[in-house]
């Protein structure tokens, strides 16, 4: 008898320790449900630039991921003018454990490739209970795609949606002084180009770069037109102008060779021709991989494309710098514009990655528990931020925008949870209003999950992309002799290389996806 009550005090103490050595122990005091016995060293890849302060945010990230989960992690970056060649190499290589990934940023076509770890809802309520909690189901439904005849998940979607739209930034003060008209459109804005052109030569009324903004100006033209379509084929730096319309429930597939798009596509590509040949785009841009964004906050382009979110430290920067600004939001004629989807910022797991559990286990960290989106969203607090009285973010004494090594969402978490994080003291009033305008903007897209299946015309879809890239960039960007010709060109080889194929198989899938809707 007394040895078994010595057995029981040993497996009670055992017990007490278990959370400590065997399981996740988290700050909330939850478990994650994996074992953590084992040291692990986890790798992931980011969008975009790594930071001057990322350093500094990884060595505390790893001393509570060291101390919660008995995992360190590294963070590595595959940036924009690379996005489309790297990326697919990444994960060739092997060496990664997780990755970010988007509809736009190749989720379908690697999951059709099998880099990806499919997931269940199962392993992520195991490994992932805080995120599991917050996501909503209909998250699975949108990241579901079909690999190899089975529909299945292959990322974790964000559990809180950008509320954001497609928008531009201009210097209002600029406006003002040149004395411009008020600007709500971005086929308004002509006279703002002109006057820049004239009155300041130190900037470029639009500096574009080769993947976001090259075909950013024609393509907000179309949306203001009411020919925007959602592009089923779209990936960073491709897309074959082929989609729905977002408040159609019925999903006709269109092409901007439609009768019903042509002429709209034609006039918008002649309106950004007459820019680009009186030089207010730049010309280089086709080897120009800075954004206009980052070219508008250091005063070189008088344009900056982005959306709601993005936008938010080049308005902060503006402030720095005494720049009046106003961002204007691109709309449908009806001022509608789509809800992002929840796999519009998400995460993947490498198929071969040797860590799966533990990956989820800092997953969940790193999107739902408030210490860490504090961290990898912000940095470090009285370093590149401090919280004011009434609960919002600020920049230290003597650091700007410009001047922040770490500034807000500018180093690629833009899957973690929003919910968790607090207001901007920078936020300008003309910011704010837009926040409060986006209520009435932004509208459900019903087929927002749908996701094509590529493999059955994947030569005809890479062939036509090639196609869309040689001659529709130079289309697009005004960047041709004549844009009947040149638009007739690109019609003309987009079919030889299987677009009508490319057309037919996207209105098939979609409208078995339609169907399992009812």
């Amino acid at each position: 008898m007394k040895g078994l009550k010595n057995m029981a005090v040993l497996a009670l103490v055992l017990a007490a320790a278990l959370p400590l050595f065997g399981r996740g122990r988290t700050d909330s005091g939850g478990s994650s449900g994996g074992d953590t016995s084992r040291e692990v060293h986890l790798v992931g890849y980011l969008l975009g630039e790594e930071l001057v302060g990322m350093a500094d945010v990884m060595r505390e990230l790893n001393i509570k991921l060291k101390r919660d989960i008995n995992a360190t992690m590294e963070i590595r970056y595959i940036g924009w003018g690379d996005l489309a060649s790297k990326y697919p190499l990444v994960l060739a290589s092997g060496d990664l454990d997780w990755i970010y990934t988007a509809p736009w940023a190749f989720y379908s076509q690697e999951a059709g490739k099998g880099a990806f770890k499919e997931l269940t809802q199962d392993l992520i309520r195991t490994y992932m209970p805080r995120h599991y909690a917050a996501l909503d189901p209909v998250a699975y439904k949108q990241a579901e795609v079909e690999v190899n005849g089975k529909k299945g998940i292959y990322m974790i979607p964000t559990s809180t949606p950008d509320r954001k739209v497609g928008s531009i930034l201009i210097r209002r003060d600029l406006r003002l002084k040149y004395g411009v008209p008020e600007i709500k459109r971005i086929t308004d804005i002509e006279p703002y180009l002109e006057a820049i052109k004239k009155n300041e030569p130190g900037m470029t009324p639009m500096m574009l770069d080769n993947t976001y903004d090259i075909k950013r100006p024609w393509g907000d033209m179309m949306t203001e037109r009411g020919l925007y379509i959602e592009d089923v084929y779209f990936a960073t730096g491709s897309g074959l102008n082929v989609g729905y319309d977002i408040q159609d429930p019925t999903g006709r597939i269109h092409s901007i060779f439609d009768p019903d798009y042509r002429g709209g596509a034609i006039e918008a590509a002649r309106k950004v021709k007459s820019w680009y040949d009186k030089g207010y785009i730049n010309s280089d841009a086709f080897g120009n991989t800075v954004r206009s964004k980052e070219a508008f906050s250091q005063g070189k382009s008088a344009v900056a494309f982005g959306n709601s979110i993005d936008l938010q430290s080049n308005m902060a920067t503006a402030v720095d710098n005494g720049w009046d600004v106003e961002i204007i939001p691109i709309v449908s004629p009806d001022r509608k514009a789509a809800r992002d989807a929840y796999t519009n910022n998400g995460v993947a797991v490498a198929a071969n990655s040797r860590n799966v559990e533990r990956t989820l286990m800092a997953l969940d960290l790193l999107m739902q528990e408030s210490s860490y989106v504090m961290l990898d969203y912000f940095g470090i607090e009285g370093k590149n931020y401090v919280m004011t009285g009434d609960g919002k973010v600020a920049m230290p004494a003597g650091v700007t925008n410009d001047t922040n090594t770490y500034p807000p969402d500018a180093a690629g978490f833009w899957f973690v949870s929003k919910d968790l994080q607090p207001p901007l003291a920078s936020w300008t009033n003309s910011y704010i209003a837009h926040r409060q305008e986006l209520g009435g903007i932004l509208i459900n897209d019903a087929l927002k999950g749908f996701q094509i299946n590529k493999e059955p015309i994947k030569t005809e879809e890479a062939n036509c992309a090639n196609v869309f890239s040689q001659y529709g960039s130079p289309l697009f960007l005004g960047a041709v002799r004549d844009v009947d010709a040149a638009y007739a060109e690109l019609e003309r080889n987009a079919k030889t290389a299987g677009y009508d194929r490319c057309v037919e198989e996207a209105r098939r899938q979609m409208a078995a996806f339609v169907l399992s809707l009812q």
